[in-house]
């Protein structure tokens, strides 16, 4: 009967031994990243505050990060001389003295129309895994992805080859006059030892959840931004001037900007895009892209996308249209706003004359703002080749090389000043997902955000680990 009773006791104790196992396996699975956690929850914090530029208020968004630096212990300063548009630089010191990295994004998001989105757009809010709000991908989710790093290092007293400096500016997105580049004027001293920036503009191709190539941003497009004014004699539409008054006349002077030749030319950074994009491409993609200048011309050219095409050649999009405000009153005024993107490291006043030239006396010419062409950032370098590595090792089968943007960002800043830039995107991103940037219902799926943030943690971790001289 004892052994009768031992061997009862020992069953039950491995019965209860068996099913504690299995319950700490559940939960282990349930179980997520304490450091991901917190970032998903000030991603949504940083979304509920509405930075819309205009008017851009951003310094809302730079309190935000004030209050953590703070609470963490570490250095930071408020920047900018508008107290309504202030920007946030913060530093974890190194000792050593090799250049810094600078982690860069911009806290100004684009307006959002409440009517058209599903949810509002400055609630943060986490639905059907998704985190949504405006500034979800353009960029608030990269600067706490850029937090998340610092933070880390902070609070895991890392020691560091180089100082890790976290930068959040205003008005990036109309332009970066009122944010990065008035500060580079104002403070200096702050970009005088700096080895790198990582900031937006990187990309890559998702299907699904699986990439199949990682875009690392060195180059982008020049923009200028030009308004065309036309002005007339105002009166009754049933009697219309002889030159059919402003309306006309702009209507003449955008017929004719959209005359301008716009050949296709294919600089070195987009061609080393193209054959790094090109080995993931099946078929006749791929080959277009390995020799593009083999098929110029042909109709072969119709299988590459709107976006592939526009990096080799100047793009000219009518954007604003504003006249009149009744049919039967022709106006005295009618306007017009002009995006003009052209190819990497071009001169955009050759383009600003030929479009004053088209337009002639139809209407006045004036300029939004005229980028500057910049270098594109080397891609031989030790930074650039790290990157690279951490991405295809995150996904194992996946090619990673050098992108450029069609649109323009701060980077361009910093490339004119001969620092190297590179945009770089940890987050997958499905293609129907890419289309809340700058339209409704902008979100990133929590899982890729969370992924992202802990792929940032890596690549923050081994690029200030790269000792001086890399």
């Amino acid at each position: 009967m004892r052994r009768l009773r031992t061997q009862a006791l020992a069953a039950a104790l491995l019965l209860i031994v068996a099913a504690g196992i299995g319950s700490c396996r559940r939960a282990g699975a349930g179980a997520e990243d304490p450091v991901e956690i917190e970032a998903e929850k000030l991603l949504i914090e940083y979304l509920a505050i509405d930075t819309s530029n205009p008017p851009g208020n951003e310094t809302r968004g730079a309190e935000f990060f004030r209050r953590i630096f703070e609470a963490e212990g570490i250095e930071s300063r408020m920047l900018g001389d508008d107290p309504a548009r202030q920007s946030i630089w913060a530093r974890l010191p190194s000792g050593k003295p090799a250049p810094a990295l600078i982690l860069l994004h911009h806290i100004d998001v684009v307006p959002a129309n409440p009517v058209e989105w599903s949810v509002p757009p400055f609630e943060g809010r986490r639905a059907n895994g998704y985190i949504w709000g405006r500034g979800a991908l353009d960029t608030k989710s990269l600067g706490i992805a850029h937090l998340m790093a610092m933070l880390d290092l902070h609070r895991r007293k890392a020691p560091l080859e180089r100082d890790l400096i976290f930068l959040a500016v205003a008005d990036e997105e109309a332009g970066g006059l009122k944010g990065l580049s008035h500060l580079l004027d104002l403070h200096p001293e702050l970009f005088e030892r700096v080895a790198w920036v990582f900031n937006e503009g990187g990309a890559n191709e998702t299907v699904v959840d699986r990439v199949r190539w990682w875009g690392i941003e060195i180059d982008q497009k020049v923009p200028l931004w030009v308004r065309l004014e036309a002005r007339g004699e105002p009166g009754h539409g049933s009697v219309p001037p002889s030159d059919g008054g402003a309306t006309a006349k702009l209507v003449r002077a955008i017929g004719a900007v959209l005359e301008i030749p716009t050949p296709v030319a294919i600089t070195p950074s987009v061609s080393a895009q193209f054959n790094s994009l090109g080995r993931t491409k099946p078929g006749i993609k791929g080959e277009i892209l390995l020799e593009p200048q083999k098929f110029l011309g042909t109709e072969a050219m119709s299988n590459l996308s709107p976006g592939t095409i526009a990096l080799m050649q100047n793009t000219i999009a009518i954007s604003v249209l504003n006249a009149g405000s009744l049919v039967n009153v022709i106006p005295s005024v009618a306007r017009a706003e002009i995006d003009v993107r052209l190819v990497p490291g071009a001169d955009p006043d050759p383009l600003l004359d030929a479009i004053r030239q088209a337009v002639g006396t139809n209407a006045e010419v004036s300029v939004i703002l005229k980028g500057e062409p910049s270098p594109s950032s080397p891609i031989d370098a030790p930074i650039f080749a790290l990157v690279s590595r951490i991405f295809t090792e995150e996904m194992p089968g996946s090619v990673a090389g050098p992108s450029v943007s069609t649109g323009s960002s701060d980077s361009r800043f910093l490339r004119a000043r001969g620092i190297p830039t590179y945009g770089v995107m940890p987050f997958m991103v499905n293609y129907y997902d890419g289309g809340g940037v700058h339209g409704p219902d902008e979100k990133i799926r929590a899982k890729f955000f969370s992924q992202g943030v802990r792929l940032m943690r890596k690549i923050v971790r081994e690029a200030v680990a790269l000792p001086e001289g890399s």
